[in-house]
């Protein structure tokens, strides 16, 4: 997905002024063709780890289209599914891995979906907890659910690689709604199944 032609310009334009920083440090950026290019390939970068929010909308719209109507009402978890975005205080990638369900009530979600929406909500430039919180509500809210619940590690390169350099730092947050929220059970089954250490299935 392509990022409109006024943001990827501002993105270049941006990177040429670091590129200017970086021959202050002596890089020599303007003469050593290492570094040819490198403001255009770094804007087409940050433009695949952040999408523009009308786009991010857009395509959540589309994939809640496509649901099917529910013939169970226990929950459905979707774990582990890894994500990248960019973390809004330092503009530094974020990996993160997402774990969500929901309770349905009449529609259910084909389950690769889920794994989509958690990839698409994270493109954004939002802190984890803002991410977290709004993936949650959107399983809750758009889904008109019994329930839903999210769980997220998020490893931060402004944590990992300056200030503390806190390589095996992991930031954690949650998110719940509806019957997550409201019954203690249901909340520690879904916690006890994202947190359990599993032997890989392949």
């Amino acid at each position: 997905m392509n990022p409109p032609p006024k943001a990827f310009e501002l993105f270049v334009q941006g990177y040429q002024k670091i590129l200017e920083g970086l021959d202050e440090l002596g890089y020599h950026t303007a003469t050593d063709p290492n570094f040819a290019g490198t403001a255009e390939r770094a804007a087409k970068g940050l433009s695949e780890l952040i999408r523009g929010e009308s786009a991010i909308e857009k395509r959540i719209d589309e994939l809640l289209t496509k649901t099917f109507p529910a013939r169970y009402q226990e929950m459905v978890i979707s774990k582990y599914n890894i994500a990248f975005g960019v973390c809004p205080h330092h503009l530094l990638p974020v990996i993160y891995r997402i774990s969500v369900a929901y309770i349905p009530r009449d529609r259910v979600l084909g389950i690769s979906k889920l794994s989509r929406l958690a990839q698409l909500m994270a493109r954004g430039a939002v802190l984890q907890e803002e991410m977290t919180h709004n993936l949650c509500s959107l399983l809750h809210d758009r889904l008109a659910s019994e329930g839903a619940a999210v769980y997220v590690e998020g490893l931060h390169l402004c944590m990992a690689s300056r200030g503390v350099q806190a390589h095996e730092a992991r930031v954690v947050t949650s998110a719940m709604r509806g019957v997550f929220l409201d019954q203690l059970a249901t909340r520690q089954e879904f916690l006890r199944l994202v947190t359990a250490s599993h032997p890989n299935l392949v």
